[in-house]
C-alpha cells in the first residue's frame, strides 16, 4: 500500500512538471521575453530515465513559441545531479 500511494505521488508530480513547462514557454512568449531560464528538476528515479524526455519536451515547446536553445548547465548537490538549467532565446 505505501509503494502505491508512493507511485501516485510521483505520477502526480511529472503531470505538474510537464504542465509547468508548457506555461513557462506560453508565458514567455506572451510576455514577449527575449531570453528565458528554467530549471528542470529531476531526482535519483528520472535522472536516467526521463531526463533526456523531460527536455526534449521543453525544447519542442518552446521551439513552438519561437526560442532556439542556449545552453544546458547540470546542478548538482553534494555530487548528486538535483536537475538542469535551460536557458532559450527568441529566435
Amino acid at each position: 500500500m505505501k509503494h502505491l500511494k508512493l507511485m501516485f505521488i510521483m505520477i502526480g508530480l511529472i503531470f505538474t512538471m510537464a504542465a509547468v513547462a508548457k506555461t513557462s514557454a506560453k508565458e514567455a512568449a506572451e510576455q514577449g521575453m527575449l531570453a528565458i531560464t528554467i530549471f528542470v528538476d529531476v531526482n535519483k528515479l528520472t535522472r536516467k530515465n526521463l531526463a533526456a524526455k523531460k527536455m526534449t519536451k521543453h525544447h519542442n515547446e518552446f521551439a513552438a513559441k519561437g526560442y532556439e536553445l542556449v545552453s544546458v548547465s547540470p546542478y548538482t548537490e553534494n555530487g548528486d545531479l538535483e536537475g538542469f538549467f535551460v536557458s532559450y532565446r527568441k529566435k
